[in-house]
C-alpha cells in the first residue's frame, strides 16, 4: 500500500493543487492509498515515523519541496533508528551500524527548488513522477548525510550558505516568488543580500583523517547530489550512491570576484576556478574561527560542532 505525505503549502499552495491531480488519478485507477497532510514545521517528521512504525506501507511518498523531503526522510530515519532499544540506537552512530530504512521512498515535486528530483532524475512533472510509483520497482539504494542525530538527503552547507538559508527562510518575498512560479529566485536574491554583508573566515577540515586548512572561506557545501539551491550544479561529480560526500570549498576570493563567479555555478563551469576546490570522503569535520550557521537540505541548523558522516545505502528511493 502507498502512503502520501502532502505539504499543501509548498510552492505557495502548489502542493495542494498537485495532490488534487494525484488524487483524481488514484481514484480513477482504484489504487488503495493513505494520505496525511502537514500542518506546520515538523509535522512530516512525525507522520513519516508513524507510517513506518505501522508496517502497513511499502512506499511512503513525499509531495512537496526539498524541505518536505528532508522532514519525511528524517521521520523515516528516526523511526528506523529507534525501532529497537535506545541503547542500540545510541550505539548505531557509525555509518556501518546505522539502520537501513525498510520501506521505499518516493518523491513527487511540488516545491520551488526540487533539487532532490533533479539530482535523481525524477520527472519534475508531478503526474510523470507518480507513474514511477506505479511501476514494479525494488528501489535504488542511496546514501544519507548524518550530522548531530539528523540526516540530509541532498546537502549540508555552512558559511555564507548557512546565512543565505537563514535569509531565504525568513524572506517575505519568498511567498510572492513562489506564487509567480519564480521560487528559485528567492535563493538568488538572498545570496545577493548576504554577499554584501558576510565576512569570510578561516576554516579547518578533517576529511577521512586528512587535514585541510583554508583562509577566507566563503562557503563549504557537503553534497550527496550535484544540485543545490534550486538547480545549481555546485558539486557536478556528486553521486548519491558512491559511499562518499563531495565537498565544494570557495575561499580566498574577493567579494566582487565571488559575485562574478556565482552565475557559473548553474552550469558547473566554476569547476577549475582557482578559488574553488573539491574534496571527497566518508567523514567530514569542519572547524570555524567564528560561530557556525549551517543548513541541512536548506533547513536551518545551528550545530556546536560540524561532523558529517556518510551512511551508505540507507534508504531506497523510486526513480
Amino acid at each position: 500500500m502507498i502512503a502520501f505525505i502532502v505539504n499543501p503549502v509548498s510552492g505557495n499552495g502548489r502542493g495542494r493543487k498537485v495532490w488534487n491531480e494525484i488524487e483524481r488519478v488514484l481514484r480513477r485507477r482504484e489504487i488503495s492509498h493513505a494520505v496525511r497532510f502537514t500542518t506546520g514545521p515538523g509535522t512530516a517528521v512525525a507522520l513519516a515515523g508513524e507510517m513506518l512504525r505501522s508496517g502497513q506501507y511499502t512506499v511512503i511518498a513525499a509531495v512537496g519541496g526539498d524541505g518536505t523531503v528532508h522532514e519525511v526522510v528524517n521521520g523515516l530515519w528516526s523511526a528506523a533508528r529507534y525501532a529497537g532499544s535506545r541503547e542500540a540506537a545510541a550505539a548505531a552512530e557509525t555509518a556501518e551500524e546505522a539502520p537501513h530504512i525498510a520501506c521505499r521512498f518516493a518523491y513527487i515535486p511540488a516545491g520551488s527548488g526540487n533539487d532532490f528530483a533533479r539530482g535523481h532524475g525524477i520527472p519534475l512533472h508531478p503526474l510523470e513522477a507518480l507513474e514511477l510509483i506505479f511501476k514494479e520497482h525494488a528501489g535504488s539504494p542511496i546514501d544519507l548525510l548524518h550530522m548531530n542525530g539528523r540526516v540530509a538527503a541532498n546537502s549540508i552547507g555552512t558559511g555564507l550558505d548557512g546565512q543565505v538559508a537563514l535569509e531565504t527562510n525568513e524572506a517575505g518575498y519568498k511567498k510572492l516568488l513562489n506564487k509567480l512560479r519564480l521560487g528559485k529566485l528567492a535563493y538568488v536574491l538572498a545570496l545577493m543580500r548576504v554577499l554584501f554583508t558576510y565576512r569570510p573566515c578561516d576554516m579547518k577540515l578533517l576529511v577521512d583523517g586528512s587535514k585541510t586548512e583554508k583562509s577566507r572561506v566563503w562557503l563549504i557545501a557537503v553534497c550527496n547530489i550535484p544540485h543545490y539551491g534550486g538547480g545549481m550544479l555546485i558539486c557536478p561529480s556528486a553521486r548519491p550512491d558512491d559511499g562518499k560526500a563531495n565537498i565544494c570549498i570557495v575561499s580566498g576570493i574577493s567579494r566582487l570576484k565571488l559575485f562574478m563567479l556565482f552565475p557559473l555555478v548553474y552550469s558547473g563551469k566554476h569547476v577549475g576556478h582557482p578559488a574553488v576546490s573539491f574534496l571527497s570522503g566518508r567523514s567530514v569535520e569542519i572547524e570555524s574561527s567564528q560561530p557556525h550557521v549551517a543548513h541541512m537540505d536548506g533547513e536551518l541548523a545551528r550545530p556546536e560542532r560540524i561532523r558529517i558522516d556518510i551512511l551508505p545505502e540507507r534508504i531506497s528511493i523510486i526513480k
